[in-house]
């Protein structure tokens, strides 16, 4: 497996499913230490996707943690190897690449990936609400065609979200609190 062709962001997400693998004293890395680590992932659109997608994202999060929690553990050093599954996630992730036309594999590739599995870490994803088809569709959106050609590209993308405050949303969290303010009296 080759990191060099990773976003940074995807590359820390890798690093982190590592870390979580260790902590949780797992034998390898599995699907479930990735998903956790793109969810835990700060300026990540994978959080946005999910939601775009319908997904609760906390009711995801919960599942998951009780699917790494069933997952065998290591009596030696753990998290020394990737799953087969895990390894399969990357493959396809390097595959996803090329459907957007992008020269890195981001979060939202490995995000893909995990979908068009059928172990159970897809299955939680599935039994939530995504699909491949919204979730491709949800990326074309927050994209807007651009392609990721640098390894911090990734990072660009909803910076609009985190810096500033979409107005029209206020507006209507606003309208919302006077409709209720005026239906009490």
């Amino acid at each position: 497996m080759n990191l060099g062709n990773f976003t940074i962001k995807a590359a820390e997400a890798f690093q982190q499913a590592q870390q979580l693998a260790f902590n949780s004293q797992s034998p390898n890395i599995e699907t479930e230490h990735i998903l956790k680590a793109l969810l835990e992932q700060q300026d990540s659109p994978v959080d946005y996707l999910l939601k775009k997608n319908n997904v609760t994202v906390n009711l995801v999060d919960t599942k998951l943690d009780e699917l790494i929690n069933k997952l065998p553990k290591a009596s030696g050093e753990p998290a020394q190897q990737i799953s087969r599954e895990a390894n399969s996630v990357v493959l396809r992730a390097g595959a996803a690449l090329k459907q957007f036309k992008d020269e890195f594999v981001t979060p939202e590739h490995l995000l893909i990936a995990i979908v068009q599995g059928n172990d159970s870490t897809a299955k939680l994803l599935k039994d939530a609400g995504l699909t491949e088809k919204g979730l491709v569709a949800a990326i074309n959106e927050l994209r807007k065609g651009d392609t990721v050609t640098s390894q911090t590209q990734s990072q660009e993308y909803n910076a609009l979200n985190k810096y500033a405050k979409n107005l029209n949303e206020l507006a209507r969290q606003e309208n919302s609190i006077l409709l209720l303010a005026v239906m009490k009296k």
